[in-house]
């Protein structure tokens, strides 16, 4: 079997799994496993099998068995399991992604043991500290060579545990006891973390599950903070067979308990949706920020009218302006100010920075991608690049695949940029910590750094990394954590949906928002507020119907609000419900008496009723009231025309020719000449109109095709009007 097909056939063994087709399920692996040669796996499947049937003639026989439910449970856990050494055998066989390929050639290079890799571990590190209180002329070299050798078993460990078959209890017991025991400043308790997680997202394996959850009360910060996103992910692509694992049920709802433990959980999916805005923010810095700046600094930096168009309603898709954002908001348009201030919240600025420094033979090892940033003092050969280290290991605003990117990029550089750069990020750090402190006051609101930048390594690694193809994209994967029942468990909380609802919200994926706001108004968070939210999300993924019932429900519960007034007003005309939306925009003028935009709306709506004589009262109105006069005298222009008032219409229409006329303007000032016997002029009009749209004959037909009616009740001959469009379109051969 292709890669591809092995994949669809284990998820339809899986789906099998799901739906409790376990008949289903035993014939697709018994067709499976004669070809892998595996006699325990088949002995196993075997009974199992045989289990079953014996529990099917009891069912058959109507016998009673109280301990069905569990045996039940039991078949199918262990039918997962089957499933799954079964998948891992015939990838790590013939699948050649990075994961299987590195594991067949660490099989075959590597032939230490669980036990040994620790012990080699512990006796380099007792020897590492008895060295560091000696002061000898030999201290530096031998401290060198010791920790290069324990950077190697740090890697040969990552990759034991990353690339590893299912632990025994000895084996989870040793990893246990190895996790416990390492100091806060060391970085193998974080790489084991990452390993397990990485380990657990290709295969499942209760006792690495196990050892994730018992790492989220570990007392180093980085640890614990890796060992509750990789809970999330696990949650994620483990939900549906979480309930076969009692013990790990029992301590995810004993973690629960914890407020914090939530709260961190929060923090995480905040994250992950910050993490979405990454290729947003990474283009808006090479398309927009970066050239306007190269544009700026010039030479030096080369050196080194429709109707349906006359009418679109003003505030549309505007935001409520009371509505408060949960997250903080910049309040500056300065784009490199917007980017600080993105960069506070947790956002991803500097990715676009180091796409492209990710090609150094450090970033060949995959265990580097993950790394917590350290560079011991004896590689060091000056005291700037000491600085250096010192400042980027301080440093909460680079993630640690970046600061191994700026260290390696500095550390090539001739002496004097080096010393410059590094004075520069120096300063930089220190601004942007003062800006922390005064504005990130409140811990329990912030996403904490450890998470930001460990989720950013994830996202590097998962998107820069040469092979990246092999592995399942995390931040690409559907559903949304929230829709996990396992994760939705843990933040239904109305503080957390109203957070994750704004998060959402904030940054316009309406859809996703929608939901959270339903969940809301399931709990009985009756308000109109969160109707008014759910109407937009609705209004602006083009769900016009339901988004109008929002609104109306918005107004049972605060029936004068002028921004929910104005929605369903907009809502209703759009929808072709006139009456209905005159009547709001009479409401909502009501509301706001100096709103000219409500003003014109309302025009709008007469003109629709026919009753243009009202509607040009109110265009006469926002004409003197305006500075922007051609809102007003393209409407004036039109219902003149359509109340036969043609003197009028072609003075408004050349008013609009003279300053600043659209392709419409043409076609509707053609059309009073029309039907007023200038042929010659309609002609030369038409032909600037057409000429400006840059349409093909069929579109300038087809939008032509629409005023029709309006020029045949004006007494044009509708059979002379193919001569006219022709007459067009030879003009401008």
């Amino acid at each position: 079997m292709t890669k591809q097909e092995t994949q669809d056939y284990f998820d339809k063994i899986t789906g099998s799994l799901e739906q409790k087709k376990a008949k289903q399920v035993f014939d697709l692996l018994t067709g499976l496993l004669p070809s892998l040669q595996n006699w325990q796996l088949q002995e196993r499947l075997n009974a199992l099998e045989d289990t079953y049937k014996t529990m099917l003639r009891y069912v058959a026989d109507g016998i009673q068995d109280p301990g069905r439910e569990k045996i039940y449970t039991g078949l199918i856990r262990s039918l997962y399991q089957v499933a799954d050494a079964v998948q891992f055998q015939i990838k790590a066989s013939n699948d050649n992604s990075l994961f299987y390929e590195r594991k067949r050639a660490y099989r075959f290079y590597v032939k230490e043991t669980s036990g040994e890799l620790i012990a080699a571990l512990e006796d380099t590190s007792v020897k590492i500290a008895l060295l560091s209180v000696l002061e000898d002329e030999e201290r530096k070299p031998k401290m060198k060579d010791l920790e290069l050798q324990k950077e190697t078993l740090t890697r040969k460990i990552f990759y034991h545990i990353w690339l590893g078959d299912p632990w025994t209890s000895d084996e989870k017991d040793s990893w246990t006891h190895l996790l416990n025991n390492q100091p806060d400043t060391d970085s193998l308790s974080s790489l084991i973390i990452t390993g397990l997680t990485l380990n657990l997202l290709e295969t499942f394996d209760e006792k690495k599950a196990a050892l994730l959850f018992e790492a989220a009360q570990n007392p180093n910060d980085e640890v614990r903070e890796r060992a509750l996103t990789g809970i999330v992910l696990l949650l994620r692509k483990y939900d549906n067979r979480l309930y076969l694992y009692p013990g790990i049920i029992e301590r995810l709802n004993q973690l629960a308990e914890d407020p914090k433990f939530i709260r961190k959980i929060r923090h995480i999916l905040l994250q992950f949706i910050l993490s979405r805005e990454t290729e947003k923010i990474t283009q808006k810095i090479n398309t927009e920020l970066i050239p306007e700046m190269m544009k700026k600094m010039g030479p030096k930096a080369e050196s080194m009218m429709k109707l349906g168009d006359l009418m679109v309603d003003t505030g549309m898709d505007d935001k409520n302006p009371e509505w408060q954002n949960l997250i903080e908001k910049s309040g500056l348009k300065d784009k490199l100010q917007e980017l600080s201030e993105l960069q506070l919240e947790g956002a991803d600025v500097m990715h676009s920075s180091f796409i492209h420094l990710k090609n150094y033979p450090f970033f060949s090892e995959p265990s580097n991608w993950f790394v917590p940033f350290s560079v011991p003092d004896s590689v060091i050969e000056n005291k700037e690049m000491a600085q250096l280290a010192d400042v980027l290991n301080a440093s909460t605003m680079l993630c640690n695949s970046d600061k191994y990117s700026f260290y390696l990029s500095i550390s090539q550089m001739p002496e004097n940029y080096r010393k410059m750069m590094i004075g520069q990020f120096s300063a930089e750090t220190s601004a942007v910590k003062e800006a922390l402190k005064e504005d990130l006051q409140d811990a329990s609101k912030t996403i904490d750094h450890r998470t930001r930048q460990y989720i950013q390594d994830l996202y590097r690694f998962y998107k820069l990394h040469p092979r990246k193809k092999d592995f399942e994209d995390i931040f690409e994967i559907r559903p949304e954590f929230y829709k996990v029942p396992s994760i939705n468990q843990l933040i239904k909380d109305n503080d957390s949906l109203l957070i994750i609802g704004e998060y959402y919200f904030n940054k316009n994926y309406f859809e996703e928002a929608n939901d959270i706001f339903d969940m809301l108004l399931q709990t009985g968070q009756d308000n109109d507020v969160l109707y008014q939210k759910k109407g937009y999300c609705l209004q602006m993924t083009g769900k016009l119907e339901k988004a109008l019932d929002a609104y109306q429900k918005a107004e049972l519960l605060n029936a004068n609000h002028s921004w929910t007034i104005k929605k369903l007003a907009h809502l209703h005309r759009i929808l072709k419900n006139t009456e209905e939306a005159l009547h709001y925009y009479k409401k909502a003028e009501q509301l706001n008496p100096d709103n000219l935009a409500i003003q014109l709306s309302v025009g709008h709506c007469y003109l629709e009723l026919k009753d243009f004589e009202s509607a040009l009262k109110y265009y006469f109105k926002v004409e003197y009231l305006t500075k922007n006069k051609e809102k007003a005298w393209r409407p004036i222009a039109w219902a003149s025309f359509l109340m036969g008032k043609y003197q009028q219409a072609t003075d408004y229409f050349n008013k609009l020719i003279e300053n600043d006329p659209n392709p419409t303007d043409y076609l509707n000032a053609g059309h009073v000449q029309l039907v007023t016997g200038n042929i010659r002029e309609a002609l030369r009009l038409y032909a600037l109109s057409w000429q400006k749209s840059k349409q093909s004959q069929a579109e300038f037909t087809d939008i032509f095709s629409n005023d029709i009616p309006d020029l045949v009740k004006a007494g044009v001959k509708e059979e002379d009007i193919p001569f006219i469009l022709d007459s067009v379109f030879y003009m401008n051969n």
